[in-house]
């Protein structure tokens, strides 16, 4: 097997990356946004909207409702940096020489 036909399999977008990515990174963020919730809640952290430090159930709105935002973001980076990289790797396939057997 040469460098060509073994990097070609790899140079192919996978079906339903990006929501693979979203459900991943929603999972990974998961426990952080647990703890904040806690610290949030018995007023140990404050979340900062706005110039302002919120406290208690505010706090706890905020940060629910800026979760899926803060995943959407990193989700859409990583994605995005696949996409480059892919772009990058076909490039470098077509430009290996065929296999001459």
């Amino acid at each position: 097997m040469n460098l060509k036909t073994t990097l070609s399999k790899y140079s192919g977008k996978p079906n339903s990356l990006f929501k693979k990515i979203f459900v991943t990174f929603s999972f990974a963020y998961l426990p952080f946004l647990v703890l904040f919730v806690i610290l949030v809640s018995f007023g140990l952290m404050p979340v900062n909207f706005n110039n302002e430090d919120i406290y208690g159930l505010n706090g706890v709105v905020v940060l629910v409702c800026f979760a899926p935002i803060f995943v959407f973001m990193f989700s859409a980076f990583a994605y995005l940096w696949f996409l480059f990289g892919n772009f990058i790797l076909q490039l470098f396939v077509t430009l290996l020489p065929e296999n001459k057997q």
